[in-house]
C-alpha cells in the first residue's frame, strides 16, 4: 500500500495543490487591491462628459487602459515569481516550477473585472460599435 502511495506520490501533490492555491491567493489580492488603485487613478465614469468626446477620443482613452492593463499583467507575472512559497522544496516540489506562476488567468480576471470605470468605458465602446456595424439605414 505504501509502495502505491509512494508511485502516486500523494504528498507531494498535496503540497503541490496547497502552492497552487497559495499563488492564487497572492494573485487574487494583488489584482484587486490594483483595480481599485486604478478606479481611483481613473475616477469614476461619466457618461454625459464620455458622450461630449468624439468617438477617437474615446476609444484612444479606452486602448490606453488596456494598453495599461496589459503591462500591468506582466509586471506582476514577474513580480509573483519573485515571492518565496512556504511549500518549497517539501517533498520535492519546487515552486519555481508552478506553471501557475506563468498562467495568471485569476490576476487578469480580477484586475480587469473588478475595475468599474473600465467595464463603463468597455461597455459603452461596445454599443457604439454595434450602433456603427448594424445600425439601420436612415433614408
Amino acid at each position: 500500500m505504501s509502495n502505491f502511495i509512494e508511485k502516486l506520490r500523494v504528498p507531494f501533490r498535496f503540497i503541490k495543490i496547497l502552492d497552487i492555491g497559495y499563488t492564487t491567493f497572492i494573485y487574487f489580492l494583488l489584482a484587486l487591491i490594483i483595480a481599485i488603485l486604478l478606479d481611483k487613478i481613473f475616477g469614476d465614469y461619466d457618461e454625459k462628459k464620455e458622450e461630449k468626446k468624439s468617438i477617437l477620443i474615446r476609444s484612444l482613452e479606452l486602448f490606453s487602459m488596456i494598453w495599461l492593463n496589459g503591462v500591468i499583467i506582466y509586471f506582476a507575472r514577474n513580480i509573483v515569481e519573485l515571492i518565496p512559497s512556504p511549500f518549497n522544496n517539501m517533498y520535492g516540489f519546487e515552486h519555481s516550477r508552478l506553471r501557475e506562476l506563468n498562467d495568471a488567468y485569476v490576476f487578469d480576471f480580477v484586475l480587469l473585472y473588478n475595475q468599474e470605470n473600465l467595464i463603463k468605458r468597455m461597455q459603452s465602446f461596445y454599443h457604439t460599435i454595434k450602433n456603427i456595424l448594424f445600425a439601420k439605414p436612415t433614408f
